[in-house]
């Protein structure tokens, strides 16, 4: 009696850990392109987080450009993001970035 309530309590507490894995920097940049400024408002960004992200988008999109070579069949996933990622979690506030990241999986990547 005792192996199977170890068993099904062990089963219950690695289910209540279980995380979904992080979405791709691919799909973040795919995501972080397609953000209007009507998202960043309901985020209720400040004037100069809003500054910073523009400036984080006109970046993610020269890199994904330069990425994107001749050849390249998808030349955002040629581009490790990080530094572009980097920067947006640090403009966005944690609140600000989870409700952000919640809105990217509302989206389907293309």
């Amino acid at each position: 009696m005792r192996t199977p309530l170890l068993l099904m309590a062990l089963v219950a507490t690695a289910y209540a850990f279980a995380q979904e894995p992080a979405p791709a920097n691919a799909d973040l940049q795919r995501c972080l392109l397609r953000t209007t400024s009507e998202t960043w408002t309901l985020l209720k960004l400040t004037p100069d987080q809003l500054q910073r992200m523009k400036f984080i988008q006109e970046a993610c999109a020269e890199e994904c450009k330069a990425a994107g070579a001749p050849g390249n069949q998808n030349p955002i996933s040629h581009t490790d993001g990080s530094t572009v990622l980097g920067e947006l979690r640090s403009v966005l506030t944690t609140v600000q970035y989870n409700a952000w990241m919640a809105g990217c999986k509302e989206v389907p990547s293309k």
